[in-house]
């Protein structure tokens, strides 16, 4: 019987290092798994950053470009109403000229006689608007 309990004692021995074995080898394994999802998962979470600061980068040079052009259409929009204000103000001061003077200044720019203030300043709206906004915004 001696026999037999040494070798029980070997398989429960030969048992005990191979769980010991399996179970070194299991937690290995496991370390090793953990850290391979760990760095995927930094991966991914730095794709996600990077791609929506790229998406935030081209959506403020967008947003900037569209406020660019609303900003211009707003100066062209008050540069167009000082300039109309400026040919009116024209006109009236036009219109407040004696007739001699101001059929002289018709003859001067050999335009008929009798032609309203008004309509003198559209004839000549496109050459006077470039002086008229030099003169108001340089």
């Amino acid at each position: 019987m001696q026999n037999l309990d040494k070798i029980l004692l070997h398989i429960k021995t030969e048992s005990e290092n191979e769980c010991k074995a399996i179970a070194m080898k299991a937690n290995n394994d496991c370390r090793r798994l953990r850290s391979e999802y760990s760095k995927k998962e930094q991966d991914d979470y730095w794709n996600y950053v990077n791609t929506g600061t790229k998406e935030i980068d081209k959506r403020a040079g967008e947003l900037a470009a569209l406020a660019a052009e609303e900003a211009k259409k707003k100066v062209y929009a008050v540069q167009q109403y000082m300039i109309d204000r400026v040919l009116a103000l024209a006109a009236r001061k036009l219109s407040a000229l004696p007739t001699r003077a101001y059929n002289d200044i018709l003859e001067k720019f050999k335009i008929e006689p009798g032609l309203k203030p008004e309509f003198l300043v559209e004839h000549f709206r496109e050459d006077l608007t470039p002086s008229v906004t030099r003169a108001l915004f340089d």
